[in-house]
């Protein structure tokens, strides 16, 4: 059926709600963060979803015009988890908005889940700075409670209280500061996501941006959303800097990197651009760090620096800040650690002899020249790369360093493959059995295993679910760092019939469904 000129058609007006829909949840939270009540925070998300949807559904592509006559059940996949995406998203949201609403959380069964969040030990530290206490690291000052929520330990570099401290010279309390940051950190994941489909362009990026909701519904995004690490702000900020300097816009991507390296793990991306020769990236980055630095400096004076030097650093480099992990009885933690040093204690706990922090550290100093190398080789054949294959190389460099930690929780830990795991798929040939393996991939990357007390009968199955999706993250990120770069997206629309005739893939009808007009690179 053909449309009238400028008539839209119900393909474009779901998929435009469906945008808009997941968009409204974040802004509520917003309102709520700024001091609007939930209610009318809600009502004015709500108008201005249906004021944008019209928009969006007028620039959406005509391609999926008529789709769900021609594809109806991939359209009716891509539907079901759209609105699964917006309903966990949604629950999310009223939770983050009102703390009193744990059972609409991600994981509203898991009692550990609903009491924890990661800005509490931000909003804690923020405060001893102000307060210019002489060490804002001392584990003394992290026994209380946020309401509900258990504070959590500050363990990041001084610089990072930059954030906190905004929130709290703005007259925020612990509750804002949660929900604006929520509302911050869940917002700049999804630009970075559209933005990085958007650089990718071409087939590869209209595929890659339809699957987003597979990614977004899983919960290592929600859930770590929901506890508020800056670990997904951190990638985000990174994946955003490394398109911007692609773009030749070093100042505002070295003003992102720079403040993402103070999480450690985005530093590997500075050995990446120095390896490359990408002085002025790296030279940028540089500055904004030590201009992050100085505006600390100035602002909490060196009480947070003489802190960090002389007692945080120390336990830092001797495991001490993480000795919670050979606790009696806190098995399950091992079972849930992704890191590559967690293997050591994962074997400890299962029995294995020998197994001592001395081994850990050992494997993590390993495992850092290592990534190191992979470093280097990828900046070494960055040259012949395509957008697709260099987008994947960093999301993959950035979970590889990632998996360095001494504790990395399995949702903070799958997040960067989960999202790597959409630029593979964009790019693999549709076959049964490549959807096959790469259902069991999307599977194994979401599974985020509750923290709760398990009966120490049950723990190998969750040691063994635990290990196997941790290991099919770090084959996936080396599979994409070592694999040779082919210098070209390999996009198929056509499969071979039977018959010899050739029909349209799964992959073309999923491209005809992108979401979002993106440019080819040529028009980058």
């Amino acid at each position: 059926m053909t449309l009238a000129h400028g008539q839209i058609s119900p393909e474009r007006w779901a998929v435009a709600a469906i945008m808009v829909a997941l968009a409204a949840p974040l802004l509520a939270v917003a309102g709520s963060a700024l001091g609007m009540p939930l209610g009318a925070g809600v009502l004015v998300a709500l108008m201005i979803a249906v004021l944008a949807c019209a928009e969006v559904a007028h620039r959406l592509p005509t391609a999926l015009d008529g789709l769900r006559r021609q594809h109806p059940v991939w359209c009716g996949l891509w539907l079901l988890v759209g609105l699964a995406a917006v309903a966990r998203t949604a629950g999310v949201a009223w939770f983050m908005a009102d703390p009193e609403h744990a059972q609409s959380s991600a994981f509203w069964f898991d009692e550990f889940y609903i009491r924890h969040n990661c800005a509490s030990a931000y909003w804690q530290a923020a405060q001893l700075a102000r307060q210019g206490v002489d060490n804002l690291y001392d584990t003394a000052h992290y026994t209380g409670f946020a309401g509900r929520f258990k504070i959590d330990e500050f363990m990041y570099l001084p610089q990072f209280l930059l954030l906190p401290q905004i929130g709290i010279a703005l007259g925020g309390d612990f509750v804002t500061l949660r929900a604006g940051w929520f509302a911050l950190e869940a917002g700049l994941v999804a630009a970075a996501m559209l933005a990085l489909c958007h650089w990718i362009g071409g087939p590869a990026g209209r595929r890659a941006a339809l699957l987003l909701p597979a990614v977004w519904v899983a919960s290592p995004v929600l859930l770590t959303l929901q506890v508020g690490n800056f670990q997904l702000a951190a990638i985000a900020m990174s994946v955003l800097a490394m398109m911007l300097f692609e773009r030749d816009r070093p100042v505002l991507g070295g003003a992102l990197l720079g403040f993402a390296i103070f999480k450690l793990f985005p530093g590997l991306l500075g050995i990446y651009l120095l390896a490359s020769k990408r002085w002025r990236a790296a030279a940028w980055t540089f500055a904004f760090s030590l201009l992050y630095t100085v505006l600390l400096f100035v602002w909490l004076g060196s009480k947070p620096f003489d802190a960090f030097l002389h007692y945080q650093l120390p336990r830092i480099l001797s495991g001490e800040a993480w000795a919670f992990l050979e606790f009696d009885g806190l098995e399950v933690v091992n079972a849930i650690n992704h890191s590559i040093p967690g293997l050591v204690l994962k074997l400890k706990a299962l029995g294995f002899a020998g197994m001592s922090r001395g081994v850990g550290g050992g494997f993590a100093w390993l495992w850092t020249a290592v990534v190191v190398a992979m470093a280097v080789l990828t900046a070494q054949r960055s040259p012949a790369m395509s957008r697709t294959e260099r987008a994947a190389a960093w999301l993959a460099l950035l979970a590889l360093a990632a998996f360095r930690s001494p504790f990395l929780p399995d949702h903070n830990g799958l997040f960067a493959p989960l999202w790597l795991w959409s630029l593979v798929a964009a790019t693999t040939l549709v076959t049964t059995r490549n959807v096959l393996w790469l259902v069991i991939g999307l599977l194994a990357l979401s599974a985020v295993l509750p923290f709760g007390s398990i009966p120490a009968p049950d723990l190998f199955g969750v040691f063994a679910v635990s290990t196997a999706s941790q290991l099919i993250g770090v084959g996936l990120c080396l599979w994409v760092v070592l694999r040779r770069p082919l210098g070209a997206d390999e996009l198929r629309d056509t499969l071979p019939h039977a018959n010899g005739k050739t029909h349209l893939a799964p992959a073309a009808v999923a491209a005809s469904l992108n979401p979002i007009s993106i440019s080819s690179e040529a028009d980058s």
